[in-house]
């Protein structure tokens, strides 16, 4: 009877074994679900659920279509220009350019440079006067005809008006001849000088 105790409890301890085996391998394999597995499926019903956000276009503009941020200009004031000071202006003097009766020489002048000044014709000037020669003194005096016959040729001599640097020796009679028609109290006048100035060597003087 002892013997026969110990095999049922042997046998009924094998069966309950085998009963755990049975649902050790059954919750392994997912025949049965687990409280782990519970609530990662509830999270992902959870996110599915989500109500869905849609954005307009108003809300959100693509990226490609973003206004570009704009400079407010800058008013920059203009630069200042300074005022130029005026050059003083030659204050030129009229000049009487009437043809006198009587005139006398001067230094560096001569009765062919007075003919072209005076516009009158040399061969009357020097008959007038009784002269046969090129050159003469200074201080003769001279009878100017007012009846001649104007001067036969060119007057001028050298182009003007043009500007001339001053050579040792000048005067404004002297450069007065090298033009021809042009009187020495007009170049005076022009550079704001009188006859009585003395000429410096490499001056620069304006000739009308």
């Amino acid at each position: 009877m002892r013997k026969e105790k110990t095999i049922f409890l042997f046998s009924l301890l094998i069966a309950a074994s085998m009963l755990i085996s049975a649902c050790t391998q059954s919750a392994s394999t997912g025949g049965v679900p687990t409280q782990e597995d519970a609530d990662i499926q509830g999270i992902l019903d959870a996110i599915e659920n989500q109500p869905k956000v849609e954005i307009t276009p108003s809300e959100a503009p693509p990226l490609d279509t973003q206004p570009e941020p704009t400079e407010t200009p800058v008013a920059l004031s203009p630069a200042e220009t300074p005022t130029p000071t005026p050059e003083p202006t030659k204050e030129i003097v009229a000049v009487d350019l009437t043809v006198p009766e009587k005139y006398t020489l001067k230094k560096g002048e001569f009765p062919w440079c007075l003919a072209r000044r005076f516009n009158v014709d040399v061969t009357t000037l020097m008959n007038v006067n009784g002269l046969s020669g090129s050159f003469y003194e200074p201080g003769k005096v001279l009878t100017i005809p007012k009846d001649a016959k104007a001067y036969q040729g060119d007057r001028t001599l050298h182009a003007h008006p043009t500007t001339y640097t001053v050579k040792s020796g000048d005067s404004f009679y002297s450069i007065a001849c090298y033009f021809g028609d042009v009187w020495p109290e007009q170049i005076a006048a022009q550079n704001s000088m009188t006859l009585g100035d003395a000429l410096t060597s490499g001056t620069q003087l304006d000739i009308p």
